[in-house]
């Protein structure tokens, strides 16, 4: 069975979230780790031991904040596989540290299989924190990152972002796969800025490739053109909307597309509209 690894960004406000992740580990027949991992301020590796570093009182306040935290998200999870009649969650814990060295220990040690972030409130997947970017570029497994206030539902309409490249193949088996209980429709979407014929060959290929290699009836492959003016976060946002996707899936490795997803110069509007939730697998 599949271990998720949920991190809580604020423990007092967590139990929507948890709601989530419960609902996520029942479907995906997963149990769920559930982590707070709090920095203090210019904290870095090591210090946590080192003395003289915090005062006595400082010391004081963080041990209290952290077994508080715990006690917060042993109620949760408890009072939460009350509800649900199922022991989805396993283990509730509160530390201090870097959320993305917690993360990765855990993964090289196979004690996880997938990450399961909490969005920022408000901001949408493509303005996360300092402290969920750090997971998501140091662990090397799925993750997941569920915007703030989000319900969940089996997701039915997927939207995997392409560029058209062989690793997709493996991504989207494994994606596949993370549903073996049902077949919801999958889009695998490709933004380019070309509609010349070198461009429709690619796209012709890349459809065989698919169907060559993965037996999976509702998957599709659109591409949507890009003109100079056109904003990429935007078009991909507008098309989420449009085939009411509940699930973006994205390839880290898929540089062409992330540098301009995750250009910080993006405005705020569009930052807040992609409000759903986002899968990003790694490369294997």
């Amino acid at each position: 069975m599949k271990t998720l690894l949920a991190f809580v960004r604020k423990p007092n406000e967590s139990e929507e979230f948890l709601r989530y992740v419960a609902g996520m580990g029942v479907n995906l027949g997963a149990k769920v780790n559930v982590q707070f991992v709090h920095t203090p301020e210019n904290y870095t590796v090591g210090m946590a031991d080192t003395s003289g570093y915090l005062s006595m009182q400082v010391k004081q306040d963080m041990d209290k904040l952290v077994e508080t935290s715990k006690e917060t998200l042993q109620q949760y999870a408890q009072s939460i596989n009350q509800e649900i009649s199922a022991d989805v969650f396993i283990e509730t814990s509160a530390q201090l540290g870097l959320p993305g060295d917690v993360a990765e220990d855990l993964v090289k040690k196979k004690l996880v299989d997938m990450v399961v972030l909490h969005g920022e409130k408000d901001s949408g997947f493509w303005f996360q924190s300092s402290g969920n970017m750090d997971v998501i570029e140091k662990v090397n497994c799925p993750v997941w990152v569920i915007p703030e206030g989000a319900e969940y539902k089996p997701y039915t309409e997927i939207v995997y972002a392409t560029d058209y490249n062989r690793e997709d193949v493996k991504s989207l088996k494994r994606l596949i796969a993370t549903f073996p209980h049902y077949s919801p429709n999958i889009t695998a979407f490709h933004v380019t800025d070309s509609v010349d014929f070198e461009e429709r060959v690619k796209k012709a290929g890349f459809e065989e490739m698919l169907r060559n290699q993965i037996d999976y009836e509702p998957l599709l492959v659109r591409a949507v053109y890009q003109t100079r003016n056109d904003n990429l976060t935007e078009l991909l946002n507008e098309y989420t909307l449009k085939s009411k996707a509940d699930l973006l899936v994205l390839l880290k490795e898929n540089k062409s597309f992330l540098k301009h997803i995750f250009n910080k110069s993006k405005t705020k509007s569009i930052v807040k509209s992609t409000q759903l939730p986002v899968l990003i697998y790694h490369e294997q």
